[in-house]
């Protein structure tokens, strides 16, 4: 063969092999493109969440807040036999209507006060009698003042020396507070009692304790009255009076 023709055909293959070596490369697609975790990752902004500082205001109707306020006076009345007649017997405690007393009847039915001219200040008393719910007697809630204005109103309970109708003189007690002084005991808590309950058991367990004849506690101030708790041994057991004024 002419070494003119074999010269420029070798040439020209070895041009080809380069150029398709080249050329296969760049137009290839990988197989399996992988893109770095890090490689323009996009930044998440997280919203933060507001947390509400514990002594910030609220707004809570279920709030009981009539502690800072006080409490409605309520005016000793005659007329208020009525509300504590069916207070009473929503717990289970019967009360008569009343009777009504004046002039020398008062002497009679209506003798509370060792001291004369406490008791010379009585012109008009009214008396109920009260019941358990098995319709055992219980005592009786007096009301004394003048004929126009009630100046004190005494529950008088007779308990045996077990005082097993201790529940009951608890609820009466109770119920008297909360239809004649007011519903505010529990918000209030005079000598740091939580309840009348918590009271009556408080000026047992002193009576008791100290084995005197006649022990009581008094409470003032509470809706602008006073309170007195008074318990006296006797041959039944112990008789309970609770008495307020204003």
């Amino acid at each position: 063969m002419n070494k003119k023709i074999i010269i420029p055909v070798i040439f020209g293959v070895l041009t080809t092999i380069i150029l398709m070596s080249v050329l296969i490369p760049i137009n290839q697609k990988p197989t399996s493109p992988t893109m770095p975790i890090n490689e323009k990752s996009v930044t998440t902004k997280t919203i933060p969440t507001r947390e509400f500082p514990v002594n910030e205001t609220t707004t809570d109707t279920s709030i009981n807040d009539t502690a800072t306020v006080s409490p409605t006076v309520v005016d000793l009345s005659y007329s208020s036999n009525s509300a504590l007649k069916s207070a009473l017997a929503a717990k289970g405690i019967l009360m008569s209507n009343p009777l009504k007393f004046s002039g020398g009847a008062i002497v009679k039915y209506c003798t509370f006060y060792g001291d004369a001219e406490k008791q010379k200040s009585i012109e008009y008393c009214t008396s109920t009698e009260l019941k358990d719910s098995n319709g055992k007697f219980l005592g009786n809630i007096h009301m004394v003042g003048s004929m126009n204005s009630t100046d004190a109103v005494l529950g008088i309970i007779q308990t045996d020396p077990f005082m097993s109708n201790l529940d009951s003189l608890k609820t009466t007690y109770q119920v008297m507070v909360e239809s004649l002084v007011c519903d505010c005991w529990q918000d209030k808590k005079p000598g740091n009692l939580e309840s009348v309950s918590a009271w009556v058991d408080a000026v047992k367990s002193h009576h008791l304790e100290a084995k005197k004849i006649t022990s009581n506690s008094d409470i003032s101030g509470l809706a602008q009255k006073h309170l007195i708790l008074e318990v006296t041994t006797n041959t039944e057991g112990y008789l309970w009076k609770f008495i307020i004024t204003n």
